[in-house]
């Protein structure tokens, strides 16, 4: 049986979760998660997952301790004192690293505390068990709700087998995305809005556009505002080769084809069936994609809304532009998780009633005070 956490355990669990929140393109497909190690209730030793394929958190935090100990001359017996605090359960079988989970006995630490529990299959609790049947005192859940929702882009693939799915448009106060068969126009959102964006789209593995929009716009699709890690770039549209002029095409790796769910062959629009999302879904999880940003065309975005696989939208819109005819923008739901300023835009943000309903449902007032958190000026 696992120990309930203790007061003092709050702070070093919240530092763990600051810890894990590089962007999540980084890691994918693995999850976020950050460990440390404390003595005499203060911090000694640090470290976080980097990227997918190097060394877990907490196999960096152990190292961390270790020079701890060797700069400090301390003798590795005080480990027995020590408590490692880690956001999510330690692996304890053999992936593209060793078991966590025996590092940890290895360097002798007492103590374990975690904030929740890993839902891999080959994880599940057995990390946890593999501890507390070693001898080693385990407390937890700690922050529980916040560390999974941290972990939403991995728990949805695992869980659901499919990627985690943002749609994201800017829209004019009229309702429009662009100036229909007359181009794109004017850019809709402002510098503010603009390097939000970005942001968004290097906290997600891949990003998809449809194919009219690419060839029409030509656009970058990178975090350059943000910084890297860049999305991966799909596409969705038939199977033609793309120009090598496209700013795209210069990307490594180039973007990922999607074909269009079709029910005739000679049909390259979108169709409403649900086959169709799920043969993308497969295409982004066997590269191993846990989230996609959506940033349309119109027709891709409403691909997605017709047949509810979405988690997040984030609406962008500019209270002072109206073209007056265009490509309308797709309907929002009713009541905003999330409503703010991207400096002169209006912004909005939704998240789909069954992440809402769902057992492990995030606390939206926390949802909210991160998005207040995030729009503030740093």
């Amino acid at each position: 049986m696992m120990l309930p956490p203790l007061p003092s355990d709050w702070p070093f669990i919240r530092r763990c979760l600051e810890l894990a929140d590089v962007p999540g393109s980084a890691v994918s497909p693995n999850p976020l998660v950050g460990a440390l190690i404390t003595l005499d209730n203060r911090v000694v030793a640090e470290g976080f997952h980097q990227s997918c394929g190097l060394a877990h958190a907490e196999i960096n935090a152990l190292k961390a301790w270790k020079s701890y100990l060797q700069d400090h001359q301390i003798g590795e017996g005080a480990a027995a004192a020590a408590t490692l605090y880690i956001s999510l359960e330690p692996c304890n079988h053999h992936g593209r690293t060793p078991p966590c989970t025996e590092a940890i006995l290895a360097s002798g630490i007492g103590t374990v505390v975690y904030a929740c529990t890993d839902p891999h299959p080959l994880v599940q609790g057995r990390g946890l068990e593999r501890l507390r049947t070693a001898g080693l005192q385990v407390r937890g859940p700690v922050l529980e709700k916040e560390a999974r929702w941290m972990n939403r882009r991995f728990e949805t693939m695992v869980h659901q087998n499919r990627p985690y799915t943002v749609l994201k448009w800017a829209r004019t106060a009229d309702g429009y995305l662009d100036q229909g068969e007359n181009g794109p126009g004017p850019r809709i959102s402002g510098p503010q809005a603009q390097r939000w964006v970005h942001r968004l789209r290097r906290e997600q593995a891949a990003l998809l556009v449809g194919a009219r929009t690419l060839l029409l716009d030509n656009p970058i699709l990178d975090a350059r505002l943000a910084g890297p890690p860049h999305p991966r770039i799909a596409v969705a549209g038939d199977s033609r080769p793309w120009p090598l002029d496209l700013q795209v095409m210069h990307r490594n790796p180039q973007p990922l084809p999607m074909p269009w769910p079709t029910n005739d062959p000679s049909d390259s629009g979108p169709t409403k069936s649900p086959e169709g999302l799920k043969s993308w879904h497969k295409i982004l999880v066997e590269e191993g994609l846990n989230s996609v940003l959506v940033e349309g065309g119109a027709k891709t975005l409403e691909l997605f809304l017709q047949e509810g696989f979405w988690d997040e939208i984030h609406v962008i819109e500019n209270p002072h532009m109206h073209t007056g005819k265009g490509t309308p923008a797709p309907a929002e739901p009713q009541t905003p998780l999330f409503s703010g300023h991207l400096g002169t835009d209006l912004y909005r943000v939704y998240l789909h009633p069954a992440w809402v309903a769902g057992q492990n449902a995030p606390d939206l007032d926390y949802l909210r005070d991160h998005f207040r958190l995030q729009l503030s000026p740093s």
